[in-house]
């Protein structure tokens, strides 16, 4: 090699080492302000339910309802045979009689001995003694009284009655049935009550749809047995609390009911409609790149490679929803980023489209 060749050589070995731009195409993040409907399936319960129990032990005499009948809130469901109820309560009204009598007899007797005493005809220790006596008979009087209320109450019992408007939608008693009152076990209801004229729709919703729900958020709520048919539906309120489980929260919409057209336990499919959340935009599905697990897509700063973390929404075809608090509508995003490309990279970059446009 001549001395002129090792000349030229050390001349440009700088250039040949210097890094040249990479060519790259880029997009500007379109501002994602369309409101769109997630779909969250759900399944519809009573709005108000209750097992009901016999307070009363005995024999079923009737059963007026069963399933399905719809009852207002006092009617009779069934009545409770309790003879011992009823024997027991005359046994104590003709007590209070009895209790009446010798509190009288001691009443009279004390008010007489209240004015002999002032007479000086009989003793005051005797007239205190009488008034005592009298009065102790009176409180008898009360007590014997108490037992007739305590028993008139037990004996109410003995007709189970409906503790609201609604619909019976379980029975397990038929005529002729034992049934022990105030039972330990609450396998030994006797029925069971909806209210459906209006229904919850219970759904587990994920983060991204329960924290941007409020009671103005329009909804409606289909069912695949009802083609062609969506019920409106408002949202009534939440758990306030992410299950660890699943990741989602509990979110109750109120249906109305009125015409009993919908029945409890049905699955179905809410439809939120939502606007998208601060900092989502739009951008072509091949901008997004997974680094280190995370997603990301790489923007030019000032002629160079930057990668920002972004998370990811809903797929709607050639574009996908992206949230970053990073990205700006005036953001230049590299379309299919070079695998090779690291951060702080050099790149050319010549505008190609505007996502959304």
């Amino acid at each position: 090699m001549t001395s002129r060749t090792i000349l030229i050589s050390l001349l440009t070995a700088p250039a040949l080492l210097a890094q040249e731009p990479l060519a790259v195409r880029t997009v500007a993040p379109s501002p994602a302000t369309q409101a769109r409907v997630y779909d969250l399936p759900g399944r519809t319960e009573p709005v108000e339910q209750a097992r009901i129990f016999s307070r009363a032990t005995g024999t079923v005499k009737e059963r007026p309802v069963d399933i399905g009948d719809r009852v207002k809130a006092g009617d009779p469901l069934a009545v409770i045979d309790i003879p011992e109820i009823e024997r027991e309560l005359e046994s104590a009204k003709a007590s209070v009689d009895q209790a009446v009598a010798r509190a009288n007899i001691a009443r009279s007797t004390a008010n007489r001995s209240a004015g002999l005493a002032e007479a000086k005809a009989v003793s005051k220790e005797e007239s205190e003694q009488r008034e005592a006596s009298a009065a102790e008979l009176e409180a008898a009087v009360r007590v014997a009284k108490a037992e007739v209320s305590r028993l008139e109450e037990l004996q109410k019992f003995g007709i189970v009655r409906a503790p609201f408007d609604g619909t019976v939608s379980g029975r397990r008693i038929d005529v002729g049935d034992f049934v022990r009152g105030d039972s330990s076990t609450t396998a030994e209801w006797a029925f069971q009550m909806m209210r459906i004229n209006q229904l919850r729709f219970a759904v587990g919703a994920t983060p991204d749809v329960a924290l941007r729900l409020t009671p103005e958020t329009e909804a409606a709520v289909r069912f695949t047995e009802l083609p062609g048919r969506s019920f409106p539906a408002k949202v009534s309120r939440s758990s306030k609390s992410f299950d660890t489980a699943t990741g989602t929260m509990r979110v109750e919409l109120l249906l109305d009911n009125a015409d009993f057209t919908l029945p409890a336990g049905l699955t179905g499919t809410v439809g939120f409609k939502l606007m998208p959340a601060p900092g989502t935009y739009l951008l072509p599905n091949n901008t997004l790149v997974l680094r280190e697990g995370k997603s990301t897509v790489a923007l030019v700063e000032d002629g160079k490679v930057k990668f920002i973390d972004v998370l990811p929404g809903r797929n709607l075809g050639p574009q996908m929803e992206v949230t970053s608090a990073e990205l700006k509508a005036e953001s230049q995003v590299i379309v299919s980023p070079n695998a090779m490309l690291r951060a702080g990279d050099p790149v050319n970059a010549s505008p190609l489209v505007v996502a959304g446009k």
